[in-house]
């Protein structure tokens, strides 16, 4: 009898770019990290509501310029915090904007990822952040 040794951790990304989607999935599964990654994908901010109120997650990825909500995704930042999500969460953007970064931070981002992805910083956030977390308890 084999028995996997390899913990799980699941991971949402939320962005509205499909190839970003992908790009990110490809990566996650190939960090080694010690564990495996399942990843779980949604390009609207609807159904990453619907999808944090069933499911449970050890990391989200989420991208600030989400179309459909006020602030974007520093809205559904504050949206899953109020679900009682307390997964780190990794805000993404391709703007550069210090002022965006900062109230991610002070919303409860764990951290920021600028677009493109630098890779060695993406690899280094996420083995943080998975380490750090999930804050909940129960399961």
């Amino acid at each position: 009898m084999t028995i996997n040794t390899k913990a799980t951790k699941r991971v949402l990304i939320v962005d509205d770019q499909p190839h970003v989607l992908d790009v990110l999935r490809e990566i996650l599964v190939s960090f080694q990290h010690g564990h495996t990654y399942e990843i779980t994908t949604a390009r609207y901010v609807a159904d990453a509501l619907v999808i944090l109120q069933r499911e449970r997650f050890d990391l989200i990825l989420l991208d600030t310029v989400m179309p459909g909500i006020g602030r974007q995704g520093l809205d559904l930042l504050t949206r899953v915090r109020d679900l009682g999500v307390n997964a780190p969460v990794l805000m993404m953007s391709g703007d550069w904007e210090s002022r965006k970064e900062a109230d991610a931070l002070i919303e409860g981002a764990f951290g920021y990822l600028h677009k493109p992805f630098d890779l060695r910083e993406l690899d280094r956030l996420v083995a943080l952040a998975i380490g750090s977390g999930p804050r909940a308890t129960g399961g």
